[in-house]
């Protein structure tokens, strides 16, 4: 993105999640200064489950840790939704732990990216235009529902018609213990990347 590029999202609606109310503040100002004037916000999954089904979001964000519900529970919930719409909802986790456990809990969760607090709206930014701009594929399986992770390439998520692997094999995520990854690990992790055949 160049520094003369303008971005408004004065017509989008969106939804923030988060148990701590400095962060729910921190989160929604970043938007509102992106040109979102629509912001709902909830303090929890419970109270964010209530506000998806009662109104159209086109962009969550919620934290990955909260109690009763986390983040990633409520996207999950959010991706098996009957109404297509509710369904297709770019999500984006925002969480400060960042280990490699987290990082495939919001993969497999169908959230289509993971942030690092402290938060930056630079990144925030960067990541509502890949989901903006992408064309990855939503794909629904027994197991998962979410973008499609099958093509992997450093850098901005491009999108490929061609180049799926042909021996996908659901994975089992166990609890990973480790140190918190860096946002650049994050994204090389979580990016789109073509896969050779």
């Amino acid at each position: 993105m160049q520094s003369t590029t303008r971005i408004n999202l004065e017509n989008v609606s969106g939804l923030v999640v988060d148990d701590n109310a400095q962060a729910l503040d921190l989160l929604a100002s970043v938007l509102s200064s992106f040109g979102m004037r629509d912001i709902a916000r909830a303090a929890s999954a419970m109270e964010a489950m209530e506000i998806v089904k009662a109104r159209r979001i086109d962009l969550i964000m919620t934290d990955g840790q909260m109690p009763v519900m986390d983040g990633y529970d409520f996207v999950h919930w959010v991706r098996h939704q009957n109404d297509e719409e509710r369904r297709l909802v770019p999500a984006i986790v925002v969480t400060a732990h960042s280990r490699k456990s987290q990082v495939m809990r919001a993969r497999d969760c169908g959230a289509n990216f993971i942030i690092t607090k402290p938060i930056t709206p630079k990144v925030i930014l960067e990541r509502i235009l890949w989901v903006s701009q992408g064309r990855r594929m939503f794909i629904e399986t027994d197991t998962y529902i979410g973008p499609d992770r099958r093509f992997k390439q450093a850098g901005m998520p491009a999108e490929f018609p061609d180049g799926r692997r042909r021996d996908d094999q659901p994975a089992e995520v166990g609890a990973l213990a480790g140190d918190n990854m860096t946002q650049d690990e994050l994204n090389n992790m979580i990016a789109p990347q073509k896969v050779a055949l």
